[in-house]
């Protein structure tokens, strides 16, 4: 069994937005719809979204899928044990990750459920950035992943190590309560921290080990409205590849903007400056003029 915890409770308060963060879109799809439509891709059985109290926008976003609610705010560890009753120990993998995340590729998960069911009890997806900045590294050993270390903790040497922490991490569903139960609040934040799966992991002699991202782009999430942005023109790049493989001539392609549903045959034709709304689908053959707004409707070939 492929079960699924996606962390959403967080309120977003960089957005500036009286609307909970993972409703903001990218491509006409709302952030956390963009995770559970990957999810369907690869197939889960379960699907178990964590929210705040009050997040009521977020639930009807989400239906029918289930959810739970984090009543307090303590740490990334503690809102994946709001989901404890979907938690008891099963035959599977269960992948944990942030709904605020929209840029998975769907392969990407199935890589950690197949890792996780071919013998390593937690998997960590990690990627290789240009500039690792200051995201958390993945310290790797003769037997795997050792730890995962924060920046502000890491030593210099650590801190030159290029392989960083996405966040996502696919956890072996015989082990999954234990190992979240066992986590500790004793730092300088007083909250559970996910990251110390791996650590715990270890102590118990269980096979830890990383998973790869395509690309940096791939993990990146969103914070405020300059990420979110920057998310929406990595789809929007990822869809004009896929048009032009497709068989489809973009007269000016950084001014034509998609719609995460835009469907196209080949040998499409589309000028500058259009804008594809929901529920667009293009012919063989049609040649879409520079200037258009395009949404619910079918454009016929020649």
């Amino acid at each position: 069994m492929k079960k699924a915890i996606i962390l959403a409770a967080g309120k977003g308060t960089r957005m500036l937005s009286d609307q909970f963060k993972v409703l903001h879109t990218i491509a006409n799809r709302s952030m956390i719809r963009s995770v559970l439509d990957a999810l369907d891709a690869v197939n889960v059985d379960e699907k178990v979204v964590v929210l705040s109290p009050q997040m009521q926008a977020v639930e009807q976003e989400i239906h029918p899928t289930q959810f739970v609610i984090q009543e307090q705010a303590l740490g990334t560890a503690h809102a994946a044990l709001a989901a404890e009753k979907y938690l008891q120990p099963f035959d599977g993998q269960c992948l944990i990750l942030f709904g605020d995340h929209p840029l998975f590729y769907p392969e990407t998960f199935q890589k950690m459920f197949d890792k996780c069911a071919n013998g390593a009890d937690v998997v960590v997806l990690g990627f290789t950035p240009k500039n690792p900045a200051r995201y958390g590294r993945l310290i790797m050993g003769d037997n795997g992943l050792e730890k995962i270390i924060e920046y502000k903790d890491a030593t210099e040497q650590e801190r030159a190590v290029g392989l960083c922490n996405s966040g996502a991490m696919c956890i072996n569903g015989r082990y999954i309560l234990q190992l979240l139960k066992a986590i500790d609040n004793k730092n300088a934040a007083s909250e559970y921290y996910l990251t110390d799966v791996v650590k715990i992991a270890k102590e118990k002699a269980l096979n830890v080990d990383v998973e790869y991202a395509s690309d940096e782009d791939e993990v990146a999430g969103v914070n405020s409205r300059a990420e979110l942005e920057k998310a929406e023109q990595i789809f929007q790049n990822r869809m004009r590849q896929k048009a032009l493989q497709s068989g489809v001539s973009l007269q000016d392609a950084q001014s034509v903007y998609f719609s995460y549903d835009t469907t196209f045959e080949n040998d499409v034709f589309i000028e500058p400056c259009v804008y594809f709304g929901k529920n667009v689908h293009l012919k063989k053959g049609a040649h879409v003029k520079a200037f258009s707004r395009l949404e619910n409707t079918t454009v016929e070939g020649n």
